[in-house]
């Protein structure tokens, strides 16, 4: 996927080793941005965020959640302008889907802490 003629941006995937595929499974992704050369070439490539296959499989919001922190941390840190930046999130949420709010607070057990603080003094 290329958001302009200037960044790319792709998934790598990797086969994990025989101690990491215990607790991680077989593959983990790793997104990916390119900064291109007007020729096409790659001037520049930082990693953004990695993901186990089977945390997708099982849609755990912890990884999910840890994914685009740190997607977002990188290409804040790559300085890709805020328009591409929205293209790469929108590509990558096609794989790895943005945590809710709704998630975020169950996650937290905010939702349950922030009921308790609300109750009247009796």
């Amino acid at each position: 996927m290329a958001t302009d003629s200037e960044y790319r941006v792709r998934f790598v995937r990797e086969a994990n080793g025989p101690q990491r595929r215990v607790r991680h499974g077989a593959i983990t992704l790793h997104a990916v941005v390119e900064k291109l050369k007007p020729n096409g070439r790659v001037r520049d490539k930082t990693r953004l965020g990695s993901i186990d296959l089977e945390a997708l499989e099982y849609d755990l919001v912890k990884d999910r959640n840890e994914f685009w922190h740190v997607t977002d941390l990188y290409l804040n840190l790559f300085d890709v302008p805020p328009e591409a930046a929205d293209v790469v999130c929108e590509y990558l949420s096609q794989v790895v889907r943005p945590v809710t709010e709704s998630e975020a607070a169950l996650y937290c057990d905010c939702g349950g802490r922030l009921r308790e603080t609300m109750r009247p003094d009796e």
